[in-house]
């Protein structure tokens, strides 16, 4: 759902992004993927919709730490958890 608001908006998703890891960051809430993301959104191209939609190791791991939390809003969130993969 994200890389469709993205494919939609994609200067509002990259701005959410980009102040939910200053905002994290400025909390004292860190790690190394948190630098990904940076660079991805710095430089969005093909990487962040790899990222967003991929299913390589690196990019299930990325979407672990997503700074898209909070982008969605709840009752999606929770039908996109609940539906069958």
């Amino acid at each position: 759902m994200v890389a469709e608001l993205f494919s939609q908006k994609p200067a509002e998703v990259i701005q959410f992004g980009l102040k939910n890891l200053e905002r994290w960051q400025l909390q004292g809430v860190d790690c190394a993927d948190f630098k990904v993301w940076t660079n991805l959104l710095f430089t969005p191209s093909f990487g962040l919709v790899e990222a967003l939609t991929g299913g390589s190791e690196e990019a299930i791991r990325l979407r672990q730490s997503s700074p898209f939390a909070g982008l969605i809003p709840e009752e999606a969130r929770r039908q996109i958890v609940a539906s069958p993969q």
